[in-house]
């Protein structure tokens, strides 16, 4: 099924929409966070959910790509507005948040091979951008989760006087919690964006193997950008470059993740009967 997977990943043209991807994520990366840190902020504090969204982030994309998403974090930071402006920039941070999740949704069906919809074109749009809101939605729990967990961490290696002893254990455990998040939000983009049933059993085999990949992909991405020298080749703009870099490499492990998927769910899975 993996080679059946490269294969399809060649022959739909994978890399191009990667690259088509890349550029939607990197026009809605601003207002998804701004969004993100607005739903968390409801329960979190705002300065702590910024600085765990900037470790969580940072730790994916390197130190160079670290520092754009610190400069796009930062300047997210909105100044109290009236009520007409803050509805309009609402709307405005609302629709292009969720581009990047419609671009997705429609490369998803053209790697499944689903024809397109058909309706009015007006009413398939609001579907997907309410779905498309409803990931930031689970973006932004994942995010909550993350900032309880890292609460309850620091309390618990506070409470023991040799931190090196069972806080290596929860260590551990965060780092299963993060596989655990990854995989579960490639689940909910697997499950739900594409425009055709597919069973959760064929849905998580495919994300359990691409947060696998992601997981481990952002390691070696990560010395690829820690030891790329993209400051002095690109001057101010490296760290934009770094951060592009990584999106599109994270675009290529996602589509090949979503093609084993397929492939699963045709042989072994819900749709095999189909194929």
């Amino acid at each position: 099924m993996a080679r059946a997977a490269f294969n399809a990943w060649l022959d739909r043209r994978a890399a191009s929409k990667g690259a088509a991807l890349t550029l939607y994520v990197l026009f809605s990366l601003a207002p998804m966070l701004i969004l993100v840190v607005a739903l968390a902020s409801m329960f979190f504090d705002e300065n702590a959910v910024r600085t765990a969204l900037l470790t969580e982030l940072g730790g994916l994309t390197g130190a160079q790509g670290g520092d754009a998403l610190k400069a796009i974090i930062a300047g997210a930071r909105r100044e109290d507005e009236g009520l007409a402006a803050s509805l309009i920039s609402g709307v405005i941070v609302l629709v292009t948040a969720t581009s990047a999740f419609a671009e997705l949704k429609e490369s998803l069906d053209e790697l499944w091979e689903i024809p397109p919809s058909e309706g009015s074109g007006v009413w398939l749009m609001l579907k997907e951008r309410i779905l498309s809101f409803g990931l930031v939605l689970v973006l932004a729990l994942m995010l909550m989760m993350t900032l309880a967990v890292n609460a309850g961490l620091a309390a618990l290696q506070g409470s023991w006087a040799d931190p090196t002893d069972p806080g290596k254990l929860l260590q551990y455990a965060m780092a299963g919690l993060s596989m655990v998040i990854v995989t579960v939000i490639f689940a909910f983009i697997y499950k739900y964006l594409p425009a055709t049933p597919i069973a959760w059993r064929d849905v998580i085999v495919g994300a359990i193997l691409t947060a696998i990949l992601f997981m481990g992909g952002k390691v070696v991405i990560g010395l690829y950008l820690g030891h790329g020298d993209f400051g002095n080749a690109y001057g101010a703009a490296g760290s934009i470059v770094a951060l592009i870099t990584w999106i599109y490499y994270s675009a290529q492990i996602f589509f090949f993740g979503a093609l084993f998927t397929h492939e699963y769910a045709m042989t072994l899975g819900s749709h095999r009967h189909r194929s």
